[in-house]
């Protein structure tokens, strides 16, 4: 059966609640904290939740942080195929959500940073896969496996789909390049369209709306790019030179923001393995995104079966 394989970061989020983030020297107050699995889980949970296979092609270490991620992962029917490290445990991240529901992280960096240039080696998708990459792994170590499975892969009959992150935009030459030249499919906010835009050189004129940004850097990565807009939905821009269509979501009171990105990649990407067009993909992944930012925690993807309440043709 056709999967989703992800090559991101697999981690520990040590989620809590507050009501805002201290100043330097401060002091805030949480009711409780709870450790949940998160990063390239939410991606991989949400899949499931559509019925899609999924794996996880990353690097998992050794001890408590790792014991809870191969627990989750079997809870969910998500097999690990990428490697072991038998010398170090996975890393945790504590992510802070506050009362305006906005999110600030710190990151304890783990086994699935440290891989070197092998580290991708056994993962070979067939033609109907969709490998999941995220611009995290170019801050890391790791980005020597990722170099070199995107220089393996240059020609390939998967689809790729590329969610930048907040990093990307300082990403080595070689590495931009890299990913440039394997033409996935883009998925990003709008912040880290912005950064992109003006790594890329594209003119501030082209940056005037929200629209104009996703077109412009469709244009530049010679690829389609999905902007992710939260309450407004998503712009999708599905061939460089077009102009980007508003594909709009579900007006909602959001209580936690945290996961909604990772849940909008994995359901938009699940629905293509289902045989989706990229409009109605990113159409289904808005309505998902919308309701699990009703929902505390950072994998809180619907069922396709909700979904299917709400939208019918989707059942």
């Amino acid at each position: 059966m056709s999967k989703v394989i992800s090559l991101g970061q697999m981690l520990v989020d040590l989620t809590m609640r507050i009501d805002r983030v201290p100043e330097p020297g401060g002091d805030a107050f949480a009711d409780e904290a709870v450790a949940r699995v998160g990063s390239s889980f939410n991606i991989l949970h949400a899949v499931r939740q559509m019925g899609v296979s999924a794996a996880h092609g990353g690097i998992i270490g050794t001890g408590p942080w790792a014991t809870q991620i191969r627990e989750a992962l079997a809870t969910d029917g998500i097999e690990h195929i990428g490697l072991t490290d038998f010398s170090r445990d996975s890393g945790i991240c504590m992510a802070m959500t506050d009362a305006r529901a906005e999110r600030t992280f710190v990151t304890v960096r783990g086994a699935e940073t440290q891989g070197d240039e092998h580290c991708f080696d056994a993962i070979a998708p067939e033609g109907s896969d969709i490998v999941h990459i995220n611009g995290y792994t170019f801050a890391h170590p790791t980005a020597r496996g990722l170099l070199a499975f995107l220089e393996r892969c240059q020609s390939h009959d998967f689809t790729t789909v590329f969610d930048p992150s907040s990093v990307t935009a300082g990403a080595e030459d070689r590495l931009l390049s890299a990913i440039i030249a394997h033409h996935p499919i883009w998925s990003c906010n709008y912040e880290e369209a912005l950064a992109l835009a003006r790594r890329l050189g594209i003119a501030g004129a082209m940056l005037d709306d929200t629209g104009n940004t996703c077109a412009a850097l469709s244009t530049a990565v010679e690829a389609p790019v999905i902007l992710r807009a939260g309450s407004s939905g998503a712009w999708l821009c599905e061939k460089p030179g077009r102009s980007a269509e508003l594909i709009a979501s579900h007006h909602v009171h959001a209580v936690d923001t945290n996961g909604a990105g990772d849940c909008h990649v994995g359901v938009m990407s699940a629905e293509l393995i289902r045989g989706a067009s990229l409009h109605d993909a990113v159409r289904m992944a808005n309505i998902a995104a919308a309701i699990s930012v009703t929902r505390r925690g950072p994998a809180t993807c619907p069922s396709r079966g909700e979904l299917a309440a709400l939208v019918p043709e989707f059942q």
